[in-house]
């Protein structure tokens, strides 16, 4: 139930703001968060979303279909990868160069039909303005189409006229605790709304059949937490 309620939380505030980052430290559960709420924002209600071989398994079937695209911004990616490109083939043994939709180009052109959802992982890892170039005044959702300031550009190879439906939400996530990538830019920040995911001692509590693990694991936890608030330091619980 409390899952429930969270995920209808997080649906809210996306269908509203089409793009969401949900951050945290590792272990938070990020990753199966934006699976789950991919599907919630899909329509998907008849499902136990503790279980989670069920959530995984109906999450591949709509990746599958198109619906659901996955990537994970680092240092390497660029526009070429993400938008579109030149990339080479070859073709009766000789190398030549093509032009390619990226991932983004692609799910925006299945979510012209239908609600598709773009998981960006570790969001704030890559060079958000080299990778969206021009794009990234469209995330708004008032700039997408049928927004109440829709704006379309020309892509810096096809050409061709580009606008981002509305009917794609992204869903990304953030590292809180490695402070060698630390925030993204104020451009991408103001576009997405932002969900916290906390340490809960409550999910050490009730996901440890183990009564031995258990117990080590929850004395770790408040050890931890002890220390912490014992030494002041930039370093806090969620870290």
């Amino acid at each position: 139930i409390k899952m429930d309620k969270t995920l209808s939380d997080l649906a809210t505030l996306l269908t509203i703001k089409k793009n969401i980052i949900l951050q945290g430290a590792p272990g938070t559960g990020k990753t199966f968060s934006t699976a789950a709420l991919a599907l919630k924002i899909l329509g998907i209600n008849n499902i136990n979303w503790n279980n989670h071989k069920a959530v995984m398994d109906k999450y591949d079937s709509y990746v599958k279909e198109g619906r659901i695209a996955f990537t994970t911004f680092h240092q390497s990616m660029d526009y070429e990868d993400f938008i579109e490109g030149y990339k080479p083939q070859v073709h009766n043994n000789e190398i030549q160069f093509e032009l390619k939709s990226g991932l983004f180009r692609e799910i925006c052109k299945n979510a012209k039909d239908k609600p598709c959802v773009l998981i960006i992982d570790e969001i704030n890892r890559g060079n958000v303005s080299k990778i969206f170039g021009e794009l990234i005044t469209l995330l708004e959702a008032d700039k997408r189409d049928g927004g109440d300031h829709r704006i379309q550009v020309k892509l810096t190879y096809s050409g061709d006229s580009f606008s981002v439906p509305s009917n794609l939400f992204i869903i990304g996530t953030m590292n809180t605790t490695d402070r060698s990538v630390g925030s993204i830019d104020y451009a991408l920040r103001r576009r997405f709304a932002f969900w916290t995911l906390k340490s809960d001692i409550e999910v050490v509590k009730n996901k440890n059949t183990n009564p031995q693990v258990k117990s080590n694991a929850i004395t770790i936890f408040e050890k931890v937490e002890e220390f912490l608030k014992d030494n002041p330091s930039d370093m806090k619980i969620d870290d």
